[in-house]
């Protein structure tokens, strides 16, 4: 009896052994081969607000949409915004420069399996056009009808000829939702569109991965979409996971406990010299930090003044705003960053402290006034926007302006933002598409018919500043480079001459990644880093 104990005994703990080497794996560790493939964890500091596609608009969250989505075009890798075909095999637009013509790729399908056809570009276009609060908007407005003559046809038509519309097509605005399961979910192509909280659990695209799990402020995972009609990735999952500290970064990289860091700027990317199994590589970014200064006179009479406004850019000191970004940081004029036609760049000199104060005095301001400036807990390019908050302090305080700074959450600032309620703010902004129309939503104009930052300023278009708009529409439809980058310098001119910003830096990229556990890195301002060809080893 006793010896069929000791077997029996035995037999058990060979059991228990086997069952915890089945479990240990390996899921936690970056990089590694399992029996379900490789996982590729990035650390970084995103701004996600939502996962829909329809109503996305933060700098990162197109690094989202193009894993788990497709549009007509998207922007080619490692270029600032060149489009290339995607699930469209080419266009045509007519004479009026009106009317595009897309044809379709007869091989996509959705990780659902049903296929993608044209009648799902038209009810993705028309699901935002009829979302007009969404961030998205903005993108299809000029849209006055898309139609599906055929399964793999679809045909555009513009309320006005739009230079920049094939580039438009490569925003998240456009991206393709399968549509009979997004209707399953609350969807609509006619408004009343109760999706969105579906779509910031999981997605309804034909990219290569799937969304499998978002906790906001904590992570978000993709996984590989077995349906994908494309080349398969190599990459099971990828863990993008939320770390607010550039040392944890910086560490946990050393430590081969995530693949790549998103959060570096060139100062803090030395600490990984020399560090073996790690490169260091750089980007050209539009992303540009400025402050926003509203004009409601509700909210702040003070800050509202236009003089108070034009004081507040002559007295921030510039340069220490350079040293702070690093190498390669710029100062742009204004709304035109550099890389786009005509774009002037802000002399570091520009600070003057005796125009600051008498332009207050004009403003009857001369003793100053007390301030809220309020900064969400975030960063652009590794610069803490607490940072900048306090330079704005120490330079105000020179012409009496007395600043409060106040930090809230991301999230927080961002509504606040959206709802026009902050009378002085930091605040980062990337292009939705690369073209120069995009940088209208700095133009004046509330409402409906409004811009993105003309409403959450209040900045109303008046006589005095309908100039701004007779260039812009001329920029709008110019095809002719040499004459749209001269009219673009003319606007720029004229919008420094009275706006409610001030515009900070310009930054580059600066990033890292474990050589021994990647390849094919590549890096694009619009989707940060390509989720679609990265590699793993």
């Amino acid at each position: 009896m006793k010896k069929h104990t000791r077997i029996l005994a035995l037999l058990l703990a060979l059991c228990m052994a086997l069952s915890l080497a089945a479990c240990s794996g390996n899921s936690g560790s970056s990089g590694s081969s399992s029996a379900s493939g490789k996982t590729v964890v990035i650390g970084c500091q995103t701004d996600l607000v939502t996962l829909d596609p329809g109503n996305m608009y933060e700098p990162y969250a197109n690094m989202i949409s193009y894993a788990a989505y497709d549009m007509l075009y998207r922007v080619k890798p490692g270029t600032m915004g060149d489009p290339e075909p995607s699930v469209a095999t080419g266009y045509k637009v007519d004479e009026s420069k009106k009317v595009y013509t897309f044809t379709l790729r007869k091989d996509v399908v959705f990780a659902s399996g049903n296929k993608l056809t044209a009648k799902d570009v038209v009810w993705s276009i028309n699901r935002v056009l009829n979302m007009k609060d969404s961030n998205a908007y903005s993108m299809v407005k000029g849209i006055t009808k898309v139609e599906a003559p055929d399964d793999y046809t679809v045909v555009f038509t513009l309320e006005d000829a739009d230079a920049s519309f094939l580039v438009k097509t490569t925003s998240n605005a456009y991206c393709i939702l399968d549509s009979e399961v997004v209707k399953q979910h609350g969807g609509s192509d006619s408004g009343s569109d109760t999706a969105k909280a579906w779509l910031d659990t999981t997605s309804a695209g034909s990219g290569p991965f799937v969304i499998e799990k978002w906790t906001p402020k904590e992570q978000l995972v993709l996984k590989k979409n077995d349906k994908y009609w494309g080349t398969a990735s190599n990459i099971d999952s990828i863990i993008i996971k939320e770390m607010t500290s550039v040392d944890a970064q910086i560490t946990a990289l050393k430590n081969g406990e995530i693949d790549i860091s998103l959060g570096l700027d060139s100062e803090t990317a030395k600490q990984l010299d020399g560090v073996e199994n790690v490169s260091v590589a750089t980007g050209t970014t539009a992303l540009e930090t400025f402050l926003v200064m509203s004009r409601d006179s509700a909210i702040s009479p003070q800050m509202s003044n236009p003089l108070v406004q034009q004081a507040v850019r002559y007295a921030l000191d510039y340069k220490s705003y350079l040293t702070m970004g690093g190498k390669g940081c710029t100062i742009p004029e204004n709304i035109v960053q550099n890389g786009f036609p005509g774009a002037l760049q802000r002399d570091a000199g520009y600070t003057d402290l005796d125009k600051a104060k008498e332009l207050m005095k004009q403003a009857g301001y001369e003793n100053g006034f007390d301030i809220t400036l309020t900064c969400a807990n975030n960063s652009s390019e590794g610069l803490e926007w607490t940072t900048i908050a306090q330079q704005v302090k120490s330079d105000l305080a020179k012409i009496n302006i007395n600043v409060n700074i106040e930090t809230l959450e991301a999230t927080l600032v961002y509504d606040k933002m959206r709802n026009g309620t902050m009378p002085f703010y930091v605040m980062f902004w990337t292009p939705d598409y690369y073209d120069i129309n995009n940088q209208f939503a700095f133009l004046p104009g509330t409402g409906d018919d409004g811009t993105a930052y003309g409403n959450r300023t209040k900045w109303e278009k008046t006589a005095d500043n309908q100039k701004l708009w007779d260039l812009a529409n001329q920029i709008k439809v110019e095809t002719d480079t040499a004459k749209r980058a001269s009219e673009s310098e003319e606007l720029q001119k004229a919008f420094d001459a009275d706006n409610p910003f001030t515009f900070l830096l310009q930054h580059p990229k600066t990033f890292a990644y474990r050589s021994d556990t990647l390849e094919n890195v590549s890096y694009s301002d619009l989707c940060k880093i390509d989720l679609c060809t990265l590699k793993a080893k």
